[in-house]
């Protein structure tokens, strides 16, 4: 399995709309092959959001960064965010 997180950070005035964005495109998200599980939490700072991401194998995740639903979702935020976004890909097995 890969597990992938993500920590983005945005100016207080654009968090909301981040948020927003993400919560948009969630559910497509969740409903691609390989998928089983993609949440989005808001840090305690308050200036930004993680997403965490289990994805059965990395091409299914390699299929959704190629995919128009990332695409867009990457215009939308990018001038948002106030810093480039740290991203840690793992691979992990079941205990």
């Amino acid at each position: 399995m890969i597990l992938i997180t993500v920590e983005a950070t945005f100016a207080p005035n654009d968090l909301g709309n981040a948020i927003a964005l993400f919560d948009e495109q969630a559910n497509e998200v969740r409903m691609m092959d390989g998928c089983k599980h993609y949440a989005l939490f808001r840090n305690v700072a308050g200036d930004g959001i993680a997403i965490l991401q289990h994805w059965e194998t990395i091409e299914a995740f390699d299929t959704y960064k190629a995919s128009d639903i990332f695409a867009k979702l990457g215009q939308s935020l990018r001038p948002l965010m106030s810093a480039i976004p740290v991203t840690h890909v793992a691979r992990v097995d079941n205990i």
